[in-house]
């Protein structure tokens, strides 16, 4: 079966094979007749591309992905640091054979590239660089895009390539699955010129495949231990508690019999064929804190959810359900809920009263500020201090789902709307939230044509699913958040003036961690306290330089880099005490630069911090917004440490 898949199978008469590939590629694209004697798994691969309508006299593939998110990935991919070391084992073996080594991701894009410099900026001539798509559809028949096509290893050689500015080149790809789920998460690919081709590359590949998902299980197994243990520890005296115990896929792993007999479950994998679970499960899937509560009605269950993690990294949840305690109609409104928004400051006070006035009424609410100062937490503790705290708080982010994709989750499709769909249809997220609270955020992300049909269902309190005529009465309060400055984008005709407006009845600006003066000190003990119990840390004190620099740090991102950096100190502290030095070192590098810049050019730091993250650094926009050229924005980016540079 290996053998079908490879091109070469001997490093003889490689010019006659290449003569006569060339020869059926010709006929093929010129004169439409089908070849013979070719692999079937790539005269099948010629042929969804002609149907696909790619161009086989493409000389480059598309490049899809900015370096902003390629820096992203590198940080974020599971797939990527797993692999890092078995790709530079794999770069020595080959070393002076001129080859390349590619790791891609499931869609074939190439996040990963190493070879010889000579040889790179040959393969650059056909844009094989970071960033460019390879799949079938964009780049034809190829190893990567075939073999993801395929589902299988192959060797792709010379004139076998469907696009011409590929046929100098024999690549040889394997696919990368996920060992317990059989996802695919990539493609490890090796790239030579034609005329030094290799047999043995796509043995090469094939085990490099094999090692990256042997160390995906070594992993995997080792996180459902850790998993396991956590939850002997939780419910080593509480047994008798309806608790349930998932991974990072939403996968149950374990489950009390209290859990599997509240919920009247025969097996604890079955919890998500419940239709009433749906609203936990997405909310699980777009869970931003590391702790939460949602009431789900149709059980009459309060659901606690708290995170696992290990190495910083959550891998899991504890699901811990329990009846709420009845509250009487006339009961006034629990104060503790706000409990969880620490300060004192003159600033947030502020903005707590106001948010406890609104929260008894049933206005939309637009909730502004920075990055990282704490709208959903706000959102959640306005919801809980409502009437509508029985039902549901969902939350969606308008900046994370696909624009193609925003519509239907929003407002669900009737059954047959979409190829591949529910057949049964699906609910948006405002049925689900029908007399709760819907919380939009990033809300200036969301595609202009939708915002129209947002309008009208907060003017008509209906919703009309797609595929569908027939309105759905919904009573939906809604909040709305967002970083960025919605009047101007009125003003650019990027939202609708008329949506602004109706979304603005009540604005609570958050103020930004700099400008909550002690709150700084007060969150950071609030943090160790957390931090040192969830990392079995014993963390008591903390040297005064630490608290004097906590206090001057202007913190760009707010209490969410507060937070992650009180976990690095909690992390790296080697005894009780918490020294300047277990801080992250940026942090320390910023302060330096800070002490030696002048008032103004502080100032200007903070503004381009500022936009760095309004703009998620895009800096195409940042230079527009400055009115200044992206050369200038560069240099001074690079003066101040802004970014990945």
């Amino acid at each position: 079966m290996a053998n079908l898949h490879i091109a070469i199978h001997s490093i003889n008469h490689i010019q006659k094979k290449m003569e006569m590939l060339e020869d059926m590629w010709n006929r093929f694209v010129f004169e439409k007749h089908d070849p013979q004697q070719m692999r079937l798994h790539v005269y099948r691969s010629w042929k969804r591309c002609q149907e696909i309508g790619v161009n086989p006299h493409q000389k480059q593939a598309p490049i899809v992905i900015t370096d902003d998110q390629l820096v992203d990935w590198h940080k974020q991919s599971h797939l990527y640091h797993l692999s890092r070391s078995i790709l530079q084992d794999l770069a020595r073996q080959i070393e002076g054979t001129l080859y390349l080594i590619t790791l891609c991701d499931s869609k074939g894009r190439i996040l990963h590239l190493h070879g010889e410099r000579r040889i790179l900026q040959k393969a650059e001539l056909m844009n094989f660089v970071i960033g460019a798509d390879w799949s079938e559809i964009s780049a034809g028949t190829n190893a990567i895009g075939t073999a993801i096509a395929e589902k299988q290893p192959i060797q792709i050689f010379s004139y076998e390539h469907f696009c011409q500015g590929a046929h100098p080149w024999i690549c040889s790809a394997a696919p990368i699955h996920d060992p317990l789920s059989g996802q695919l998460l990539g493609v490890i690919d090796l790239t030579g010129p034609s005329d030094l081709a290799q047999p043995h590359s796509l043995g090469t590949a094939v085990m490099t495949a094999k090692s990256i998902e042997q160390r995906f299980q070594e992993t995997a197994r080792e996180t459902l231990h850790h998993l396991q243990a956590r939850f002997n520890q939780v419910t080593h005296n509480r047994y008798h508690e309806p608790i349930v115990l998932l991974d990072e896929a939403l996968q149950v792993v374990e489950a009390t019999p209290k859990a599997l007999s509240l919920l009247q479950l025969e097996k604890r994998r079955m919890l998500w064929s419940l239709p009433e679970m749906e609203p936990l499960k997405i909310a699980l899937s777009s869970l931003g804190d590391t702790q939460s509560e949602m009431y789900l009605p149709s059980r009459q269950l309060k659901v606690s959810i708290g995170s696992v993690f290990k190495e910083r990294k959550r891998v899991g949840f504890l699901l811990h359900f329990h009846k709420p305690s009845p509250v009487s109609s006339t009961s006034p409104i629990p104060a503790d809920h706000w409990t969880h928004i620490i300060g004192e400051s003159k600033a947030l006070k502020n903005i707590l009263s106001k948010s406890q006035v609104v929260a008894a009424s049933n206005v939309p609410i637009l909730l502004t500020g920075e990055s990282g100062t704490g709208k959903e937490r706000f959102a959640r503790a306005i919801h809980w201090a409502s009437p509508r705290h029985r039902r549901e708080f969902l939350a969606i982010n308008c900046g994370a789902i696909p624009k193609e994709l925003i519509a239907s989750e929003i407002f669900g499709y009737e059954a047959g709307t979409f190829t591949g769909g529910n057949p049964n249809g699906k609910r948006g997220k405002f049925e689900e939230a029908d007399g709760g609270t819907l919380f939009l955020d990033e809300i200036a992300e969301m595609p202009l044509d939708l915002q129209v049909y947002l309008l009208r269902v907060l003017q008509e309190n209906e919703i009309v699913r797609l595929g569908s005529s027939k309105p759905i009465p919904v009573d939906v309060r809604i909040i709305a958040a967002t970083n960025q400055n919605l009047e101007q984008l009125v003003q650019a005709g990027k939202f609708r003036s008329d949506l602004y407006f109706r979304l603005n009845v009540v604005q609570l600006a958050l103020p930004p961690l700099r400008e909550r003066g002690d709150d700084v000190l007060r969150l950071y003990n609030h943090f160790v306290q957390n931090f040192a119990e969830k990392h079995g840390k014993r963390v008591t004190t903390t040297e005064d330089d630490v608290l004097a620099f906590l206090r001057d740090y202007h913190w760009p991102g707010n209490i969410r880099e507060l937070e992650n950096a009180v976990e690095h100190a909690v992390l790296f502290a080697d005894r009780e005490r918490i020294q300047l030095s277990d801080l992250p070192s940026y942090l320390l590098r910023s302060n330096v630069t800070n002490r030696s810049m002048t008032p103004l050019e502080q100032e200007e730091k903070r503004l381009l911090t500022q936009l760095f993250q309004e703009t998620k650094g895009n800096l195409s926009e940042m230079a527009r917004r400055c009115n200044i050229a992206r050369s200038t924005l560069y240099r001074k980016l690079k003066k101040y440490n802004i970014g990945v540079m």
